[in-house]
């Protein structure tokens, strides 16, 4: 499996993915280049991509102003994506993967930051937001290690043992898409 992962510490969380591996046969940062990128994707069936994005991919870290300047995942890499197995969590990865027609797990907009709750009208404290995107990323892994992809959207929504508003949106955002046609 190749992983690319910023060296965020605002997703620092999402290395409870991967931390515990044995089948990790590539490591992507924000310090490699597009072609290193592209040759981890090339050589590997399984990608999982994970950090902060948008429906046009997955951010690199961020500057000292906290503005994203560099995307580590976009369309230009789609064409190496398609006959893979992908994982892509990061806010609106489903609409990246819909758009591409990518087959994999991908999540929706995952709140994991105060002021996305605040955007998205969540009532939440910051407290539970921390206590809450931990248990969710071990609990993902844990799914990840137990069942297949496909299973995963709904073992996730039955974890839920908070059904807070902050849960209930986060637990509902995870896609399961199979392409038949990059098969």
């Amino acid at each position: 499996m190749t992983i690319i992962h910023a060296t965020d510490p605002t997703t620092d969380v999402l290395s409870q993915l991967y931390v515990a591996r044995d089948d990790i046969s590539a490591f992507i940062s924000e310090t490699n280049s597009n072609v290193d990128v592209q040759n981890a994707i090339r050589g590997d069936s399984t990608i999982m991509m994970l950090g902060h994005g948008n429906q046009y991919g997955l951010f690199s870290k961020p500057n000292k102003k906290g503005k994203y300047k560099r995307f580590l995942i976009t369309g230009r890499h789609v064409q190496f994506l398609r006959e893979k197995t992908c994982i892509g969590i990061w806010c609106y990865a489903n609409l990246f993967a819909e758009k591409y027609g990518l087959s994999g797990l991908f999540s929706g907009m995952i709140i994991s930051e105060m002021q996305e709750a605040i955007d998205l009208n969540i009532q939440t404290t910051q407290e539970e937001i921390s206590r809450e995107i931990t248990k969710f990323a071990c609990r993902l892994r844990d799914c990840m290690n137990r069942y297949e992809l496909q299973e995963i959207p709904v073992r996730m929504l039955e974890l839920d043992d908070v059904k807070s508003e902050l849960t209930q949106f986060n637990y509902s955002r995870l896609f399961f898409y199979e392409n038949k046609n990059n098969r």
